[in-house]
């Protein structure tokens, strides 16, 4: 580790070396193609390996660095068993006045993270979550299922004002969960299992298709997309969907607003960036793979889940050089954040506190630990509460547009984990 960070600090350096040499930006025009093997980690799946493959075109360079056209293929395998293949495409320029944006995805994860309803309200234990690699013999998936799933997406926007768009779009996926079934893992009763065998997650939801149609309204002010410096960005939508399993038909009606806005403080070195949400049920009812969820940094993905829930996070981010190498421009930097968040409106809170007398208990070296409440604990808590989390990382950039970002992140409650790390394309926001 400390070797990491001399290697890194040295790169700082000579990044900063070589920008105190003033160069003009390097405009990109045609098409521009790379392919990269993928190396990241995220704190749910593990180890990323893969390939990536992204493709821009700028026609003859006038608006760089923004694109007319944008393809991305990623195919991944990850070192806790999932496999993901994605496509995506984006362009304002495919259709007059109309800006068009879809994704296709195919996730196949043997131990998709599953921690209950409600947030606060589902009690948490460290023990129970040992998710190792696939080779070692200790894991303990009792927070997990067996996750597949495939969705397509397409959305449009066009032109209401200056900087006001209507949005138009559609959603189509098909999902099935089970039980964790690798041998290297503990055999005992899930939290997933305990969830279907009490009801709380009826059996025809467990697997199904569903479609939803959306439609709202854009403003934009950002005066770059992938990496803005100052502007601002609000969406809201209402999504009516409808999901179809074991011959049944269930509607749902959904609202969601997220605001941003950055902001930069000294140009071109420092920049705040902050974000508002919320996202929640109106009418109807939903199975328990698509309620809202909020993902905070340190914590795990579904951690935070219920009809509704409402977050907010903070971002400084430190511009520290920029550089050009084999005709490319390059960016590096820093990054701290704050993460809250809540589930503001409760999925089945009645009926999950009435399974109190639920428990997990472990067993690992001939040694018994437990038992533990498991699905609703009134020691723990009652109702929920603010998870909120802290972190920094780095980040470098490609031509303004291929961002990585590298993020270490710590809940300030154990309830919500102890540390999570995070390789990811772009930023979180």
């Amino acid at each position: 580790m400390k070797r990491f960070f001399t290697t890194l600090a040295l790169l700082f350096l000579a990044a900063g070396l070589d920008a105190a040499q003033p160069r003009k930006e390097i405009t990109k025009t045609g098409w521009n193609f790379g392919v990269l093997p993928t190396l990241n980690y995220n704190n749910d799946l593990g180890f990323q390996f893969g390939g990536l493959g992204q493709a821009y075109y700028y026609g003859d360079g006038s608006i760089y660095p923004n694109y007319l056209h944008k393809v991305q293929v990623l195919a991944s395998v990850y070192s806790r068993g999932a496999k993901q293949f994605t496509l995506d495409y984006d362009s304002k320029y495919l259709f007059p006045g109309k800006r068009v944006t879809a994704h296709a995805e195919y996730m196949d994860n043997p131990l998709n993270g599953f921690y209950g309803f409600n947030g606060a309200v589902a009690p948490y234990y460290d023990a129970f979550n040992l998710r190792k690699n696939a080779d070692r013999t200790d894991g303990i998936a009792f927070y997990a299922d067996y996750e597949r799933k495939f969705n397509v997406t397409l959305d449009l926007q066009g032109r209401l004002a200056d900087n006001l768009n209507w949005l138009g779009g559609a959603e189509y996926s098909w999902q099935d969960y089970t039980d964790v079934s690798l041998p290297v893992y503990s055999a005992s009763p899930t939290l997933f299992r305990q969830y279907v065998d009490s009801g709380l997650i009826p059996a025809e939801d467990t697997r199904g298709r569903r479609l939803v149609l959306k439609g709202g309204a854009v403003c934009d002010t950002r005066d770059f997309e992938p990496d803005p410096a100052r502007g601002l960005y609000l969406n809201a939508a209402v999504s009516a969907g409808a999901t179809f399993s074991a011959g049944a038909t269930k509607p749902s009606l959904l609202f969601s607003a997220d605001f941003r806005q950055y902001v930069s403080v000294v140009p071109d070195r420092v920049r705040v960036a902050y974000q508002l949400a919320y996202k929640g049920l109106l009418a109807g009812s939903l199975p328990f793979y698509a309620l809202p969820a909020f993902a905070m940094r340190g914590s795990y993905g579904r951690r935070i889940v219920g009809n509704g829930v409402a977050w907010a996070s903070a971002d400084l981010r430190l511009y520290l050089a920029r550089f050009q190498a084999a005709r490319q421009n390059f960016e590096v930097g820093l990054v701290g954040f704050a993460d809250a968040g809540a589930a503001v409106q409760p999925y089945r809170l009645a009926e999950q506190a009435l399974q109190g007398g639920r428990t997990v208990e472990k067993t690992l070296d001939g040694v018994a630990s437990g038992p533990f409440a498991s699905v609703y604990d009134p020691a723990v808590a009652t109702r929920e509460r603010l998870h909120s989390s802290v972190g920094g990382g780095f980040f470098f950039s490609m031509n303004r547009n291929f961002i990585t970002a590298v993020e270490f992140g710590h809940p300030l409650n154990p309830q919500d984990g102890t540390f999570g790390v995070y390789m990811n394309l772009g930023f979180s926001f």
